[in-house]
């Protein structure tokens, strides 16, 4: 029986809204040891680890720049009854390593790369992929 979203998508573990410092963003997304930040706005938005290093790039100070400035809008979702294949076919196609995970309109959960990786592998069962190491 193919697996489905819902079966290996994980919980929202850090919201933060545009207004948010980058900075405490950063130490948010530490503390929870997650890559993804969900932002609290109309339609939605994300902000990962690598958006904060591209601020970091481009020279923003943490404490001034603003998750606004830094998110993607209206990220990619799919349904929590999504077959697992279908998502991560998505995944690849967009170049994207989380999923928002939606039940009509609410947000449930986000899948994201290392937990299909842990559970396909057989390396994790479902819903127990350990955090990051070192993390």
């Amino acid at each position: 029986m193919p697996r489905t979203v819902g079966e290996v998508m994980a919980a929202v573990k850090v919201r933060v809204d545009p207004g948010d410092d980058l900075r405490g963003l950063a130490v948010a997304l530490s503390a929870a040891r997650t890559g993804l930040g969900v932002v609290e706005i109309e339609g939605g938005g994300v902000i990962t680890e690598r958006d904060v290093l591209r601020a970091i790039a481009d020279g923003t100070d943490l404490d001034e720049g603003r998750v606004g400035d830094w998110m993607t809008p209206d990220p990619v979702a799919v349904e929590r009854a999504t077959p697992l294949d279908d998502a991560c076919e998505l995944m690849i196609d967009r170049g994207v390593r989380h999923l928002l995970v939606r039940e009509g309109e609410e947000l449930v959960g986000v899948l994201n790369m290392r937990d299909v990786v842990g559970v396909l592998s057989g390396a994790a069962e479902l819903g127990s992929v350990p955090p990051a190491r070192g993390s």
